[in-house]
């Protein structure tokens, strides 16, 4: 200050300043740079993912629907066969017996590992906000058709499981096994009334699991095809 200085510092400590915060914005220019290119990485990364899950759920729902549409195919057929047989109850026996797929098409899960690990770790705040509303459509769609078919799949477990111990069906570890000896002695003694009943409750159980199946299914492998055009874009 005696030597009339003051100002040379005063320019001095502002280029001193300016100096530190450009300093500063180079750091943090780089850093989110970096952050940037780690984070275009990781979308990458996440999309591959998306992509195998997406396809390999397309490719089970698609045959799913094949199945299912099959079988619904069997069912209608023994319904006709039924309603113009003249022995309606040996017609339900014989099919019963013979030609009836016990087993029921349900779509056991989606390969959703991917967006859980998006969902849980925030992650999924990277994709483009339309990305993120598909994923999470397509999920909230999948949980309701696996919602509604594990209610109407229980209700055809629990009638099988009623009608597995009165009659002989063909199911692993069954130690009456149709078509055995002692299999022919129980379905001999019968009440057919009581069978065609029981039976019939069976196929409506399961018939209802694929009409529901069918309702839903198909918006779903829609919305997962759209979306996996759009990731592959």
């Amino acid at each position: 200050m005696e030597k009339n200085k003051t100002g040379k510092y005063l320019k001095y400590a502002i280029g001193e300043i300016i100096l530190v915060v450009i300093g500063i914005l180079i750091a943090l220019s780089i850093n989110n740079w970096n952050e940037g290119r780690k984070n275009k990485i990781l979308v990458e990364n996440y999309t591959q993912n998306l992509i195998e899950d997406l396809t390999k759920d397309s490719i089970s729902i698609s045959r799913l629907i094949v199945n299912i549409k099959n079988d619904s195919t069997f069912l209608n057929n023994f319904e006709k066969r039924i309603s113009k047989s003249t022995a309606a109850l040996d017609t339900i026996l014989k099919i019963a017996r013979y030609e009836y797929n016990f087993y029921i098409w349900i779509h056991e899960d989606y390969n959703n590992d991917t967006f859980k690990v998006l969902a849980s770790t925030g992650n999924i705040g990277l994709f483009k906000s339309e990305i993120t509303n598909d994923l999470n459509t397509l999920h909230n769609l999948q949980e309701e058709a696996l919602n509604a078919q594990n209610q109407t799949f229980e209700t055809y477990r629990n009638g099988l499981i009623r009608y597995a111990q009165k009659y002989p069906i063909p199911f692993q570890s069954n130690l009456i096994a149709n078509g055995t000896p002692a299999a022919d002695i129980i379905w001999k003694q019968i009440s057919l009334r009581e069978h065609s009943t029981e039976f019939n409750a069976l196929v409506i159980a399961k018939g209802d699991s694929y009409r529901l199946s069918l309702r839903s299914l198909p918006m779903v492998l829609v919305r997962t095809n759209e979306l996996l055009t759009k990731l592959r874009d």
